[in-house]
């Protein structure tokens, strides 16, 4: 379920005084405050998303009491807007968006050109899948500060998911001119990471763990590379990556889901099962209920694995009421669940939204789920426009092909989708394998 960790450029573009390696989707950055500090002028690019539930709840109630003083202060508003987008997405709670959205407003109404609280909005409609209203929204911001490196990144954010990959570049540049940092650099990654170039993704996270400051910036950077090392099949990397991470962040339940994930693909299935029931407990996103489903149902425990399915459709309800647009994660979970005409639904309203790859990929699939391979085939050779390397994409476009009858090509895309990562997938991996046997290859 989960995809490429979130970052895109066309090549190797070297910069002064840094070297622009791509982009990612993450309201980060390594110069965020402490817990509870909230200095009388607040940089709303300070609110980090990758701290603790713990230590955002004390920087909400912070800039709450402070509000309480000062009701004019702007900045804190925008600032706590920030917050509960953060908070949100820490909790799995779609109900701190309407309170990020009235926070932006405020401002807004105040000083509709405040260029802080328009980048805040964008944040929010992009964390609620409105790209385009994203895009609108940061492109106002950018025109009121061109220096603001916040709203760079947001409106790249935009354009990544939009399909607009060589705007991004520009905007990419710009940021990384700005505040080469940690937020600058996990973008960077991810764009050398859809381009297919491992190697300078790899670099880019590098180059942030090496700047990163202790606590939630070094976990944040290390979750990444264990991503990146998973999706590459390099589970014991990986594992090392998810590891060092929970040694300096315990709570952090994205790198205890990265560990889950790694351990099933080592065959530590005890391990697996104890770390994503932790987990959903913790933060029950519909990703890692579906990851943690599909476990379940690959070792042949299918109730229980309904269980994760009940309780993630839930969770998709709850942010649609919030919200939220149903995305292409939905899709590929309704195509993989015996809801092939709801996933071509939302496939198709997100195609005609925008064209990413990642939008290519699942409107093959669920085409592909409702028979009409012919259609499919075209939108998974697409999804391959910029050379991304990832093994679920492979996997996707070799069925389709093999339901059209062409073996060889079907084969070749199997066999490279178990190159990249033999166990990409718990409920996948097993049926790629076994297709690429029929077909006459070596699993």
């Amino acid at each position: 379920m989960l995809g490429l960790h979130k970052a895109s450029v066309v090549g190797a573009f070297v910069l002064a005084p840094v070297l622009l390696l791509g982009a990612g989707i993450a309201l980060h950055d390594s110069t965020s405050p402490q817990a509870g500090d909230v200095p009388a002028a607040v940089d709303v690019g300070q609110v980090a998303d990758a701290a603790g539930v713990a230590d955002l709840t004390t920087t909400i109630e912070s800039l709450q009491d402070r509000l309480g003083t000062l009701p004019e202060d702007y900045g804190s508003w925008s600032a706590l807007g920030f917050a509960y987008i953060a908070q949100a997405r820490a909790t799995a709670d779609p109900s701190y968006y309407p309170r990020a959205e009235e926070a932006f407003a405020l401002v807004l109404e105040a000083k509709p050109d405040d260029a802080a609280a328009l980048t805040g909005q964008a944040a929010l409609a992009n964390a609620r899948h409105d790209f385009a209203t994203g895009l609108d929204l940061a492109l106002r911001a950018v025109s009121l500060d061109a220096y603001d490196a916040t709203a760079k990144g947001v409106l790249a954010d935009s354009q990544l998911e939009l399909g607009q990959y060589d705007d991004a570049l520009v905007t990419l540049q710009e940021m990384v001119d700005l505040r080469p940092g940690v937020a600058s650099f996990t973008r960077i990654s991810y764009s050398y990471e859809l381009r297919g170039d491992v190697p300078a993704a790899r670099y880019a996270l590098e180059r942030a763990l090496g700047i990163a400051q202790p606590g939630p910036d070094t976990s944040f950077v290390l979750f990444h590379l264990g991503e990146l090392a998973f999706n590459e099949g390099d589970y014991a990397l990986a594992a090392e990556h998810f590891a060092d991470g929970l040694r300096r962040a315990p709570a952090d339940v994205t790198l205890l889901a990265g560990q889950a994930r790694t351990f099933a693909a080592l065959g530590d299935l005890d391990a697996a099962k104890r770390d994503y029931s932790t987990v959903v407990q913790r933060l029950p996103q519909p990703s890692y209920l579906v990851e943690y489903g599909e476990l379940l149902d690959s070792i042949g425990d299918p109730d229980a694995a309904q269980d994760q399915y009940d309780v993630a459709d839930a969770a998709v309800q709850l942010a649609t009421a919030a919200g939220v647009a149903t995305d292409i994660e939905v899709a590929l979970y309704e195509a993989d669940h015996g809801r092939a005409a709801d996933a071509l639904v939302i496939a198709e309203a997100q195609y005609e939204s925008r064209r990413s790859v990642q939008v290519e990929d699942a409107l093959a699939w669920a085409l592909h789920k409702n028979g009409r391979d012919e259609e499919a085939l075209e939108h998974a050779l697409a999804a391959q426009q910029l050379g991304t390397r990832y093994a679920l994409w492979d996997y996707h476009r070799g069925m389709i092909q093999l339901a059209l009858g062409l073996d060889d090509d079907a084969r070749e895309s199997l066999a490279l989708a178990l190159e990249i990562s033999p166990e990409f997938s718990p409920l996948h991996a097993p049926l790629a394998r076994a297709a690429v046997e029929s077909l006459g290859g070596a699993a």
